[in-house]
């Protein structure tokens, strides 16, 4: 009852919360590819543009539609960490799991964004749950349910794939359960697996696999110390103290660590993620949120020290405290985000409403197409103006797959420029007249967004016909 009662006045908070947050440039980014459908996207699988466009089939394309389908699918992973606990270590533990990872500041503030990190967890998830009734219950059937849960996490974010070496060392570590290795079950799963992934393949093999290219671009000349200290710091902070903590003392693998062979199995699918995220860390600057998949695992370890395995007086002392911190951090970044960011003055008694003015400001512009320099800019702009948003050619990947319009003689654009000091002097040579807007048109709380984007209005473009911006 109180468990059910949490989680309602939770999720009544959250929506109440939605209004204070405007899209991110990322959110819109993965709303623009619901309009473009395809096999695979240059940064990501298919999966996030699918939930985007079944949000616009509801909601008619919503901010609050948006953070109603995150909250739907974290209460999915509510579902299903709190089956896996219950499995794992009884009803208790359950209950405790699934309230502690509702509290998790990347998964009750980040949570409300809708990103690939949302239909992740829940696959990471149900692939867990597989495996912990595989070695509990020794029944076969669950292999094809853990082989579902992969293929499906893969068509949601490749780092899916890291729930496999972890499994395989359990399976190797394991004397007990090393004899599914002899078993066809495990590598029917695997091949399940990929064959739900394989349209992300034909896509990247059709489309001389721009996903490798655009991850590799990430590894850029290695600066190990900050990147690895940057990497911490932002667990720390994104996933609590207590948690990271206690995710950090579960570093020993080795095979005694516990007894218990699902202890093993939970330890083993999340440290050996954590593991080579660090090492990745060392040579490029990893996202924050890249490790959500690390830590549900690491939820349920942590409520079942704290509730089995430690005397009932100091068992009451640590959740008391790590609740309080836990809370206090929340409160810091929702406190801040929804409240205290800070908005410019040019944005005072209007930050929340700019952005609904777009579509009859585009109309009003008369304009033949609208461009950006910068993805999210462009992303937000097509998301609240209703429009296609183009961007000049090199710029980024997935829009030069989209591919731009060929210009005419006489036709006009709008131009949102993010950060662009010479914008109004590359114009000018391509249109008859260049003109900065003295207004502001666009309202998010994403980076400088707001503050570093200029619209220019080019007017009777005067190059050749069929150019490109």
């Amino acid at each position: 009852m109180y468990f059910g009662l949490f989680l309602i006045a939770l999720n009544a908070f959250k929506l109440w919360l939605a209004r204070f947050l405007p899209l991110l440039g990322d959110e819109a980014y993965y709303n623009v590819w619901s309009k473009h459908p395809a096999l695979s996207y240059v940064d990501h699988p298919p999966m996030i543009a699918w939930l985007h466009g079944l949000t616009n089939a509801l909601s008619g394309q919503s901010e609050f539609g948006i953070r109603c389908m995150a909250v739907i699918l974290i209460l999915i992973s509510t579902w299903l960490i709190y089956l896996t606990a219950k499995e794992a270590f009884g009803k208790k533990v359950a209950v405790a799991s699934a309230v502690l990872f509702n509290l998790i500041p990347t998964y009750l503030a980040g949570g409300m964004f809708l990103t690939p990190e949302q239909p992740v967890i829940i696959f990471w998830l149900l692939s867990m749950y597989a495996a912990v009734k595989i070695i509990k219950a020794h029944e076969a059937k669950y292999w094809y349910l853990l082989g579902l849960g992969i293929g499906l996490g893969l068509l949601s974010k490749f780092p899916m794939l890291l729930f496999l070496p972890g499994l395989l060392i359990f399976l190797l570590l394991s004397k007990e359960h090393r004899y599914w290795l002899t078993k066809k079950e495990p590598y029917l799963a695997i091949i399940l697996a990929f064959l739900i992934f394989s349209p992300v393949i034909l896509w990247n093999i059709s489309h001389h696999f721009p996903s490798l290219a655009h991850h590799g671009a990430r590894l850029g000349s290695p600066n190990y110390l900050n990147n690895i200290l940057y990497f911490l710091v932002l667990q720390f902070i994104m996933f609590s103290p207590p948690l990271f903590i206690f995710t950090v003392t579960r570093l020993r693998l080795t095979p005694d660590v516990s007894p218990d062979a699902t202890v093993k199995l939970i330890t083993l699918t999340s440290i050996i993620p954590f593991l080579i995220f660090l090492l990745v860390s060392s040579i490029t600057l990893v996202g924050g949120h890249w490790t959500s998949i690390v830590y549900p695992g690491m939820i349920i370890l942590l409520c079942h020290n704290l509730i089995n395995l430690y005397p009932n007086p100091l068992r009451k002392f640590r959740i008391i405290a790590n609740l309080i911190v836990i809370i206090l951090i929340n409160a810091l970044f929702i406190g801040y985000y929804a409240f205290l960011y800070p908005i410019p003055e040019d944005f005072k008694g209007k930050a929340y409403a700019i952005n609904y003015d777009l579509p009859k400001y585009i109309q009003e512009a008369k304009v033949d197409y609208v461009f950006s320099n910068q993805m999210g800019v462009a992303s937000l702009v097509a998301f609240y103006g209703k429009t296609e948003v183009y961007m000049p050619k090199g710029m980024w990947r997935q829009f030069d797959i989209w591919s731009q319009p060929e210009l005419k003689k006489g036709d006009s654009i709008l131009y949102f420029a993010f950060d662009e000091s010479d914008a109004e002097k590359k114009l000018k040579p391509l249109f008859e007249s260049v003109k900065l807007d003295p207004q502001k048109r666009l309202f998010t709380k994403d980076s400088d967004i707001p503050i570093k984007t200029k619209v220019y209005i080019g007017k009777h473009f005067k190059g050749r016909s069929g150019q490109a911006l």
